[in-house]
């Protein structure tokens, strides 16, 4: 946005470049004029004629004077206000942005930022942290070796967006041990944390692929409000949707692949509703991470609609994240240790990407405009859970019932998947590797799998799960 659209915005003052122009031909139109009257009136005393020249001169003065002043607010305003919009591409669900992260040299590399609005701190991958010049020999003192499994350190001095530095001051950093990438489900560098975001005007424009960032109350508002709550420590936004008569508070978070709840609270609503459609097996982009316990084997509801105000959307799935997070809590309170108020679990991008989405954190508010058409059927697929390995393989760790059996025949947990048709998967994203298990139900998709060193190829059905 340049700076004339800027001012617009702000509604500072209806101002144009030709108003510039307009003061420079207005000065010499006054400076012609007082000449003439000097001539006309050429029996006035030496006096007159020297005071005329005078108010001549004051007034150029002023007009320049002027015309400094704006252009002095000009500069201040463009330098203060940072807001643009990028592209962003999805990756199992995931928002990914291209940014740039200062060296401690002072030059500048690129970096991959996963958008994450459930997540305050800002993760950097160990790669990452050493092509900064980030000193990481803090891990080896403390343990004698680097094997800890993240390190809090400085924060890169620099970090920007399409050329748009973004605060990360108060912004807790950590390293990630472990391989090339951060995560490497998404081969990304680090992630864009919620305590970052929160400092912003925040747009998800998921139907158009973009990211905009701005000053609080600079764009106006677009789509259905709703009230949300925020946490302003951590950044974390919740918002309250209705499924059937129940009403659960959900964190958003497009930083997860899929919307889940504590397992206890799926139960419950299975009990009150036995008809809705659910299966196990965490399969698609439910396959949230595949290093969670027990992932192969997560519950899976299909609701027949969320409702939040005046927004809904039919046919949302839906997983039951099980009671492994430390001393044996829940989900939820775990998780209530960093929103406002106690949680049920998350909204996810599974339900997000239908809408643009904008947060207003200053004022409390979530917009929803809703985008394309949203297709339900994300779980036509060959039903495997996937985790993804450090050597960039992935291996099957569990297999999806359909009508009380095995859906895909001839594959075995613990298989390596080397193959799906003519897609090599050892290095791929995550998010390819399971758009290649998709199609319409009855589709054949042929994997290539290794088991104790032999190679088996099989023929495995696309079916509708949910």
């Amino acid at each position: 946005m340049d700076w004339i659209k800027i001012l617009h915005t702000r509604k500072i003052v209806n101002f144009e470049p030709s108003d510039i122009f307009d003061q420079q031909s207005g000065e010499a139109e006054l400076l012609n004029q007082l000449n003439s009257q000097v001539v006309r009136k050429s029996k006035l005393s030496v006096l007159n004629r020297l005071a005329a020249v005078i108010m001549m001169v004051k007034c150029s003065w002023l007009i320049s004077a002027i015309g400094c002043v704006f252009l002095l607010v000009i500069s201040c305003r463009q330098t203060r206000i940072g807001s643009g919009t990028v592209p962003v591409s999805l990756d199992h669900n995931r928002m990914l942005v291209d940014t740039e992260i200062q060296r401690k040299d002072g030059s500048w590399r690129q970096a991959r930022l996963w958008i994450d609005t459930g997540n305050p701190d800002f993760f950097i991958s160990e790669s990452l942290a050493l092509d900064l010049g980030i000193d990481l020999s803090a891990a080896k003192e403390k343990t004698g070796e680097v094997n800890v499994s993240s390190l809090e350190v400085p924060t890169p001095s620099g970090v920007r967006i399409g050329g748009m530095p973004l605060n990360f001051s108060g912004v807790k950093s950590k390293v990630m041990f472990g391989p090339r990438w951060l995560f490497n489900t998404m081969h990304n560098d680090a992630n864009l944390p919620s305590t970052v975001l929160m400092q912003y005007q925040v747009i998800f424009d998921y139907p158009g692929l973009h990211l905009s960032l701005a000053e609080p109350g600079t764009l106006r508002p677009r789509g259905v409000q709703l009230p949300a709550s925020v946490h302003f420590q951590t950044g974390i936004v919740q918002i309250d949707v209705v499924v059937a008569s129940d009403t659960l508070s959900l964190a958003l978070d497009n930083g997860a692949s899929y919307s889940f709840v504590s397992e206890d609270v799926l139960a419950r609503l299975y009990d009150q509703h036995p008809d809705w459609p659910r299966r196990t097996g965490a399969v698609g982009c439910a396959n949230i991470w595949g290093w969670w316990p027990d992932e192969g084997s997560w519950p899976v509801m299909r609701l027949p609609e969320i409702q939040c105000g005046a927004v809904r959307l039919a046919d949302v799935g839906i997983v039951g994240l099980p009671n492994f997070f430390p001393n044996g809590i829940g989900l939820g309170e775990w998780y209530s240790q960093k929103t406002a108020r106690a949680v049920d679990g998350f909204l996810g991008p599974n339900f997000l990407k239908a809408y643009r989405v904008e947060l207003d954190y200053q004022n409390q508010a979530v917009y929803f405009d809703k985008g394309t058409e949203f297709n339900s059927y994300d779980m036509d697929l060959v039903g495997i859970t996937l985790r993804p390995e450090v050597d960039g393989s992935y291996q099957v760790i569990g297999i999806a019932s359909k009508d009380g059996k095995e859906a895909v025949e001839g594959v075995e947990p613990g298989d390596i998947l080397l193959k799906i048709d003519n897609l090599a998967v050892t290095g791929a994203t995550m998010g390819t590797v399971v758009d290649a298990l998709r199609g319409k139900p009855g589709d054949i998709r042929i994997l290539l799998v290794e088991r104790k060193n032999q190679q088996f190829r099989i023929e495995a059905k696309v079916e509708r799960f949910l």
